[in-house]
């Protein structure tokens, strides 16, 4: 709602804060720093003064204190606080090489976070010096952080000033003192980015302007021994190259279960492609389904169940079920869940028989597609990061942000025993970990083992065994020849990384940053994985490259 316009000043506004009381906002541009009177409707302009090669001064941010003092962080690696009555500056700490860009106040308005291209994060300290009859006040240096690579371009504080910083490099950092701690979340893909054919041994991915289907690689030789690696008789081999139309940016992919149907979104417009393999003597091939029928709604997310069936979560909060044929795709049915609910993810077993969707309030519902029926799993505080479908028993298994693990059967619409069993057992491993499990996924083959991932570690749980209350001293440091879980996952956990194993958990460590892992087919699974080197070299060039004893 419009309230009022205040006076125009010459210049780009950069960046704007609130004073607590609501009554004043500071504003930073070139070479000077405003102060806002909204009562009143006029300015006041503080300059920045002038260098000695009489270069612009660029105030990249501002904050405002409960007393009034004015904080700018500007291009030459300053802060300056300011006396807002006066419009001096009282202070002025040399804290970056380069621009800072970023800061952010502690709640006790006695330090400040400032941070920018030179990636060092600084605290500056507000303290008394002098004697006792001449007591001085003064903002110093404190504690520095180097936990970036490039630009930090955001800081913020939470209850218990504990400080979270981006920037360029894409890392989300924590960081606090006392105890000297950093915990770095790594940048995901966007949900939809991968999707996995089972029965085709095929996965897409998806790319900003361009969809690519791979068909996986094959090897003849069966594994004898833990930790070896095999021969591939069959190389990976791109299949297709789907690009988009020019200016368009591709939301969501999907794939079916045997890779002869492909779905994309852009803008919440639904396409869906039939791909014909290559044969002897003939390229692969994909045709458009031309025909959509109107009452199909955009969507934002959408789901294969099973072959030529699929689940599309609509933008007005309906989850649409369509049957798609060579000719035309039509809309089979509508389910609807609570008033003011939004689908945020889907999940179902292979043959579509069960879909669970959980929507914005952290409900889980399962849907029973055969029997025209939906049941609501029990509500727990902790958001889900993770769903599941078991593909024989049909028992869901749900993954909440704080590593709490519940499986529930909808044929006794009830817990089971296994995870009533689950439920009362600590493990120190998973309560430990600061990622969260990104995605679930079941061996049909072996109906006891759940595999989970988080960002860098492969999770398996076999249900067979006793949950053991063991207390890991050092979770860091991995104890190398263990048993695995069985002769199916012992390959896995010796070949692709360090392992070691909790009674009924397992854990694969890998280097490399996990973007997704499922079953495949029989006893193979797909990792996806990023090398970090790789996404460095794509960044831009950093201010200075600091060489760390024992590193780069």
């Amino acid at each position: 709602m419009y309230d009022t316009t205040l006076e125009k000043q010459e210049g780009r506004i950069l960046n704007i804060c609130w004073h607590i009381s609501g009554n004043y906002i500071v504003t930073g541009s070139v070479n000077y720093v405003r102060l806002w009177f909204l009562k009143e409707g006029r300015v006041m302009r503080y300059s920045m003064g002038s260098t000695a090669s009489k270069e612009e001064i660029i105030v990249w941010c501002v904050g405002i204190l409960d007393d009034m003092t004015i904080i700018s962080g500007d291009s030459r690696g300053k802060t300056c606080f300011w006396n807002a009555e006066l419009g001096t500056i009282t202070d002025t700490v040399q804290t970056h090489q380069a621009g800072v860009l970023c800061l952010a106040v502690c709640s006790d308005q006695k330090s400040v976070y400032v941070a920018g291209v030179d990636p060092v994060i600084v605290q500056v300290t507000h303290i008394e010096t002098g004697a006792k009859k001449g007591r001085k006040e003064c903002w110093v240096k404190s504690i520095q952080r180097s936990i970036h690579t490039h630009d930090v371009r955001a800081l913020a504080l939470n209850s218990d000033d504990k400080i979270y910083s981006g920037g360029v490099d894409t890392i989300l950092a924590l960081s606090y003192y006392p105890p000297k701690t950093v915990i770095k979340f790594p940048a995901l893909p966007h949900p939809g980015s991968i999707s996995v054919a089972g029965e085709a041994e095929s996965l897409l991915l998806r790319y900003r302007d361009h969809l690519e289907l791979w068909r996986l690689g094959k090897s003849c030789q069966d594994s004898r021994s833990a930790g070896q690696f095999l021969p591939l008789s069959h190389d990976r081999v791109k299949l297709l190259e789907l690009q988009a139309r020019e200016d368009e940016v591709i939301d969501w992919c999907a794939v079916s279960p045997q890779a002869l149907w492909i779905a994309y979104i852009v803008k919440g417009n639904l396409r869906i492609f039939q791909f014909y393999p290559p044969m002897p003597g003939s390229q692969a091939s994909v045709r458009r389904v031309r025909v959509m029928s109107k009452d199909i709604e955009n969507s934002w997310q959408v789901l294969w169940l099973g072959e030529a069936r699929l689940a599309s979560a609509a933008t007005n909060g309906v989850i649409q079920v369509i049957t798609v044929s060579e000719m035309e795709a039509s809309l089979e049915k509508e389910l609807h869940l609570k008033p003011d609910c939004t689908v945020i993810q889907m999940n179902s077993n292979p043959d579509g028989s069960v879909l669970v969707v959980v929507d914005n309030q952290h409900t889980v519902t399962a849907f029973d597609l055969g029997k025209n029926n939906s049941s609501v799993l029990p509500c727990y505080s902790s958001p889900v990061t993770a769903i599941g479908v078991h593909p024989s028993t049909r028992d869901i298994v749900v993954v909440y942000a704080d590593m709490m693990i519940k499986e529930y059967s909808l044929a006794t619409q009830k817990y089971t025993d296994f995870c009533r069993k689950f439920l009362h057992t600590h493990c120190s491993d998973l309560t430990k970990k600061n990622s969260v499990i990104h995605n679930v996924s079941f061996d049909a083959c072996h109906t006891n083992l759940i595999f989970l991932h988080d960002d860098s570690s492969i999770i398996v749980i076999d249900k067979t065994k006793a949950i053991m209350n063991e207390e890991v001293s050092k979770p860091g440091k991995i104890r190398r020849n263990n048993p695995v879980l069985n002769q199916s996952f012992s390959n896995l956990s010796n070949s692709v990384g360090n392992s070691r194993t909790t009674a009924a958990l397992s854990f694969v460590q890998r280097s490399n940053q996990i973007v997704y892992f499922t079953h495949v087919k029989k006893e193979s699974l797909v990792s996806v994985e990023l090398n970090p080197l790789q996404l460095i070299d794509k960044l831009p060039p950093a201010l200075l490259k600091v060489k760390k004893f024992g590193g780069v």
